[in-house]
């Protein structure tokens, strides 16, 4: 690849580098506007994030061992614009279509971005340095499929803001509850099984070797109830889930920061 294709890729990922460094700061837009649709935005952003993962398909194609100059060089300013609309429509984003629904839209345009200069960065010997506190908590490889990953995730982002808390109220609190479920019903079938083979072989050394439960055999009547307590913290879990979220009908601005207020208890 020559030294001005090399220039033109480096200076296409230092403009993606600005557009991150802005989103990322985006906090939503004060006012309101009758404008933002939540479905109309999630169809826009679809529709940009499949143009955007077809020019980059080219790019990738184009850069490859012969690189192909006049190709990237008419690509670099497709992908700046798709780039540049993504951003645009982000940031249309008010405050009053909820925090939680904000952070994941946002999440997801910034992992799209931090893959793409990854992905650039993989072709030029000029790499562009990402600020650390934007990429901190991610870890991205320069891989075509890690783009095309998060390209996906771009055109799968929650409907509006009451989708955006079901989901995080799942992955955050109802999967801990339900996986804190089964790892105690685990341990406690397992010291009873250990119990009982204990008592079975009473005088055997060697069973007595062997037993190392978790769980007391002392402590498994109270761990027993502490399983019930469990299962009903994992029924209202989903109740809320079901009822609170999902069959939260209207999304004006009370409920939205109600959704909101959920996720911080």
């Amino acid at each position: 690849m020559d030294k001005e294709t090399q220039k033109l890729l480096h200076a296409t990922a230092l403009n993606i580098n600005v557009l991150l460094n802005h989103v990322h700061k985006f906090e939503g837009l004060d006012e309101k506007t009758q404008e933002f649709s939540e479905s109309k935005f999630k169809e826009t952003i679809k529709s940009l994030a499949t143009a955007i993962d077809k020019e980059v398909t080219y790019l990738i194609i184009a850069c490859k061992p012969p690189a192909r100059s006049s190709d990237v060089e008419s690509l670099c300013p497709k992908i700046n614009a798709g780039f540049f609309s993504l951003v645009q429509q982000t940031e249309r984003i008010p405050k009053s279509a909820g925090r939680t629904y904000l952070h994941a839209v946002r999440k997801a345009t910034c992992q799209s971005l931090i893959a793409a200069i990854g992905l650039i960065n993989s072709f030029i010997d000029d790499n562009v340095e990402m600020e650390q506190s934007v990429v901190s908590d991610m870890m991205f490889m320069p891989r075509s499929g890690v783009f095309w990953e998060h390209c996906k995730a771009l055109s799968q982002v929650p409907a509006d803001n009451r989708t955006a808390v079901a989901l995080e109220w799942t992955t955050s609190v109802g999967n801990l509850v339900k996986d804190a479920v089964t790892e105690l019903s685990e341990s406690l079938d397992s010291a009873k099984e250990a119990t009982t083979a204990h008592g079975e072989d009473e005088f055997s050394e060697d069973s007595m070797d062997e037993f190392d439960s978790d769980i007391p055999a002392d402590r498994i009547d109270k761990g027993r109830k502490i399983e019930k307590q469990l299962q009903a913290a994992k029924h209202t879990c989903d109740k809320v889930a079901l009822r609170c979220i999902r069959d939260c009908e209207q999304l004006d601005e009370e409920r939205v920061v109600w959704l909101d207020g959920l996720l911080e208890q």
